[in-house]
């Protein structure tokens, strides 16, 4: 029973590292933008992701005994896996614009809609029953995601960099969609193929861009937060997800928004505006309803 506790207990601290490996991604990728181009980097996070998560692959199937009775990918997944990396591509790109062109904070925050997306289009789309308390929380989310695309409320200027933020969460919530197709399927096998076929599909997009390269330090930043914020991540989710489930991993994985905001403001020193901290409020509404409803 003590052993128990205590796996559940390391299990927990797990999940809350996987949301801290995250929360790096947008104040960390604000630094990067200012020496990299935006679809070059995209390419860069999702190759770090790829390779490195296929370099520690032995070593995360014995960390995980459990992993060897995943099923393997199927050639039938194939046009489910384009989608999710084209989503992913798209996503990607429009996320590392919206956090050039807004705060780091403010989109950390609206990394919340892709709740709100993937509820709208899994009822759209795909008939999906929503019940009244995830409406709620979709609601209390959007109002909140509103406050922060608007950058003056006097003159109802629109902030293009939530705005951008936003389209994001939505390829997101798509590939969410898509994603439970692939739900029996090995996760990290998954996250492998997705990290290799966003990273090369962008590449080569930067390349008919005709984007500047970086310089080596940049690139090998760039790959290292890839393979920590979305790679290793995803790996401590699906590992603590093994010990105390999805519903609660995912309630903890939560604060990654949260602790990206804090990330931001201690190290990029962004400043914080009542309007920001109302939103803050409604988000942390949101976040919550959003656990009690699942």
């Amino acid at each position: 029973m003590e052993k128990s506790i205590e796996t559940k207990k390391r299990a927990v601290g797990i999940a809350v590292l996987s949301a801290l490996l995250y929360a790096f991604y947008p104040p960390v990728a604000k630094i990067l933008l200012h020496h990299c181009p935006p679809i070059i980097l995209v390419a860069l996070l999702y190759l770090g992701t790829g390779i490195g998560m296929l370099i520690i692959f032995p070593i995360i199937s014995w960390l995980s005994p459990k992993k060897h009775h995943e099923q393997s990918i199927q050639k039938s997944d194939g046009l489910t896996l384009v989608g999710v990396i084209v989503a992913n591509i798209i996503a990607g790109i429009l996320m590392n614009l919206g956090i050039e062109y807004s705060s780091a904070a403010s989109a950390s925050l609206l990394g919340n809609f892709e709740v709100v997306a993937t509820t709208l289009l899994a009822a759209a789309l795909f008939h999906e029953p929503v019940s009244r308390k995830l409406w709620l929380a979709v609601g209390v989310v959007f109002v909140a995601s509103c406050l922060l695309s608007i950058r003056n409320f006097e003159k109802f200027t629109i902030s293009w960099g939530a705005i951008l933020v936003i389209l994001a969460t939505f390829c997101w919530g798509m590939e969410n969609n898509f994603t439970k197709v692939l739900s029996k399927r090995d996760p990290l096998q998954v996250v492998i193929v997705k990290g290799l076929g966003v990273g090369v599909g962008s590449l080569l997009i930067s390349v008919l861009s005709h984007e500047n390269w970086p310089s080596l330090k940049t690139i090998l930043i760039a790959g290292l937060l890839g393979f920590v914020s979305f790679g290793l991540s995803i790996f401590f989710y699906i590992l603590a997800q093994r010990y105390i489930g999805a519903a609660k991993t995912s309630a903890y994985y939560a604060i990654a928004p949260f602790l990206s905001v804090i990330l931001a403001i201690v190290f990029l020193g962004e400043t914080i505006t009542f309007q920001f901290i109302i939103a803050l409020s409604l988000m942390i509404i949101g976040s919550y309803l959003v656990t009690v409803a699942n």
